[in-house]
Order: structure tokens, then C-alpha cells, then sequence
């Protein structure tokens, strides 16, 4: 029902009065390139300071890493819808965490990241209206309103709510980006591997998960003149431009475990939410 409402000329007149800040921001890097940090466990191997000649855009937990604030990162996303509502993870995921009264201890902290970072612009999906403010704080739903016609924006076509990557992706085609480095990004590889870099595990799982998703959403972005690196540890035979981190830095890889890489404030923060596997 909500979803047809923001389809209404007045669902599309309130999105515009909420998501105002974006109008701003279409564009302001035409051309240029960009990191999306993902958290794949490949993370683990990099020293992120060597990401720090490019603007970076990160996804979900990766500004929990300890080394966050040493790349050039300027935007970041958690599109989890309702991800900010109290006791979501009791409601909406229905799962226990540790905590009283069952608050969600990570998102609880997100807050926390987003108010002592205030140079950095935060995205989060519209359902967090109501939960989340901040003159950093920004909206996105599906379609990214576009003020000009010649938007790159493929939402339409496809449900960009679905996945952070996705939504990643189509936030950096509004921003202008024409190349874009896909860094933690491991499930796009080939075979692919599952895991967090905040987890003391991984498995490599099956190499034909995201075919469709890199032949469909993928491909129609680089018919827009955006071009796509998929940053590895080693090579992979993934259908994207594969370039390694020492081809890209000509420096190797150096495995840290997740105990180095979580400060232990938020490794406690993130044991508490049981799902996670620290």
C-alpha cells in the first residue's frame, strides 16, 4: 500500500520534500572515480590507507572498521529498511539480541558514527524517516528523484532497495562516477566466496549465485558509460574487470583476523546481536 502511495503525484511531492538534500548531489562527480566498499572478508587483506586516492562510498558495517577514517570515504549507506526503528531486531528480524529491552545494539552505535562524522553524508532508506534525523542524514527510496531527464538512474527498471550494492551502485551513477572500483565486493567473484571481514570465518560458496545480477543490473549501467573494477585478492574469472590489489597498489596482500579490525567497543557491540558469527 505505502509503495503505491510514493507512486501518486503526492507520494512523489513528499519523497521531494524529504530526499531535498539529494537534488544537490546529482552529478558532483561526473566523471570521476570511486571506491564502494563492501564487507566481504577480502577486506581483512588490505591496508585501507592505500585506498585513500579516490572518493569511497561505503556499505552497511564498514565504517565500524578501525581503519575506516583513513580512506577518502564521503558517503555511506545501510539500506536496511527500518533498520533505525526501536527494537528492530525483535520486530522486524525477529531475533534475540543481548541487550535491554531489547534495543539493537549495532544500530544504536550507527548513530553514534553518524554524529562524529558530520563531513560525511549518510544515506539510509526512507522507512527510517520517522527513527533517524541529522543535517548529514539522507534518503533514498527505490528511483533516486532525478531534476533532470538525462538521469543514469536505472531504479526504475530495477528495484535498487534490494541488495546495498545495488543500491550502492545506482547512488554512485547519480553522483556522476563513470568508474567504479568494487572493493569487498567477494560475491562477485569467481567462485565466490561468502563472509565478513568483522567475522572470523568464510566459505567459498557457489561460483553461479550473481551471474544474473552482474549480466543484468551490471550490464545495463555500463551501457551508460560506467565502467566497473572488481578489486581481489587474487585473480578471478568474475565477468567484471578484475584488477588485484597488488596490481592496483603493487604492494601485497597482509591477513588480519577480525579481532584486529574491530575495536573491542564494537566487538562487544557486535556479539551482542547473535546472528554474527565473532
Amino acid at each position: 500500500m505505502i509503495h503505491v502511495f510514493l507512486k501518486s503525484r503526492l507520494g512523489v511531492f513528499i519523497r521531494k520534500l524529504i530526499e531535498y538534500k539529494n537534488f544537490k548531489l546529482e552529478n558532483k562527480h561526473n566523471g570521476e572515480s570511486c571506491y564502494i566498499f563492501g564487507d566481504g572478508v577480502s577486506i581483512k587483506y588490505y591496508d585501507l590507507s592505500k585506498f585513500n586516492d579516490k572518493i569511497g562510498i561505503a556499505c552497511n558495517h564498514f565504517p565500524f572498521h578501525k581503519d575506516f577514517k583513513m580512506t577518502k570515504v564521503k558517503y555511506a549507506i545501510l539500506s536496511e529498511p527500518f533498520y533505525f526503528m526501536p527494537f528492530f531486531d525483535r520486530i522486524i528480524k525477529k531475533r534475540k539480541v543481548i541487550t535491554k529491552f531489547s534495543f539493537n545494539p549495532i544500530s544504536y552505535s550507527y548513530r553514534k558514527i553518524i554524529r562524529s562524522n558530520p563531513e560525511l553524508k549518510f544515506f539510509v532508506n526512507l522507512s527510517n524517516y520517522f527513527f533517524l534525523r541529522g543535517k548529514n542524514v539522507l534518503y533514498l527510496y527505490r528511483n533516486i528523484l532525478s531534476k533532470k531527464s538525462n538521469s543514469t538512474t536505472l531504479c526504475k527498471e530495477f528495484d535498487c532497495d534490494k541488495g546495498v550494492l545495488r543500491r550502492a551502485i545506482s547512488l554512485a551513477a547519480y553522483l556522476g562516477f563513470k568508474t567504479i572500483y568494487l572493493v569487498g565486493c567477494d560475491y562477485l567473484e569467481n567462485p565466490q566466496i561468502s563472509g565478513h571481514w568483522y567475522e572470523n570465518n568464510f566459505v567459498k560458496g557457489n561460483a553461479e549465485i550473481y551471474e544474473d545480477y552482474i549480466d543484468k543490473f551490471i550490464k545495463r549501467h555500463k551501457e551508460f558509460g560506467i565502467n566497473f573494477k572488481l578489486v581481489s585478492t587474487y585473480p578471478t574469472k568474475s565477468k567484471i574487470e578484475n584488477i588485484t590489489y597488488n596490481e592496483l597498489f603493487n604492494v601485497d596482500t597482509k591477513y588480519r583476523e577480525n579481532t584486529e579490525l574491530l575495536s573491542k567497543i564494537n566487538m562487544q557491540i557486535f556479539s551482542k546481536q547473535r546472528t554474527m558469527k565473532l
